[in-house]
């Protein structure tokens, strides 16, 4: 049996489900396509992770999202550095592909709200 073995590094985006500018909700398909996108014309290909969320904040507020993961995937040669500068580059092109307030960029040491 064969293994690779890297030390373990993972950063998130949140991002919740309404498109501010149209008022609208997207949906996790929209989310995927903009992601490959995305992946496609990045300079290294980095694999992802979605995991539908809630953002819950009192009595009042209650949104669906998501949670995108990029992890040190062992089969491909990638830095933390790598993972941290492509979660900012998805963060900017998710924040204008669905007019986002905010969304939370979350390290190991390290939380960052992205507006636009």
């Amino acid at each position: 049996m064969k293994m690779k073995v890297r030390k373990f590094y993972e950063t998130r985006l949140y991002i919740g489900c309404h498109d501010n500018k149209l008022g609208r909700r997207f949906y996790e398909n929209d989310l995927i396509i903009t992601i490959k996108e995305s992946q496609e014309v990045y300079k290294t290909m980095i694999p992802v992770r979605v995991a539908e969320t809630k953002y819950v904040s009192g009595q009042y507020y209650q949104e669906e999202g998501w949670e995108i993961s990029i992890i040190n995937y062992p089969r491909i040669e990638i830095t933390s550095s790598d993972i941290n500068d492509f979660a900012a580059f998805l963060a900017s092109r998710l924040l204008k592909r669905f007019n986002q307030n905010r969304i939370c960029i979350v390290n190991p040491t390290d939380i960052i709200m992205v507006e636009p």
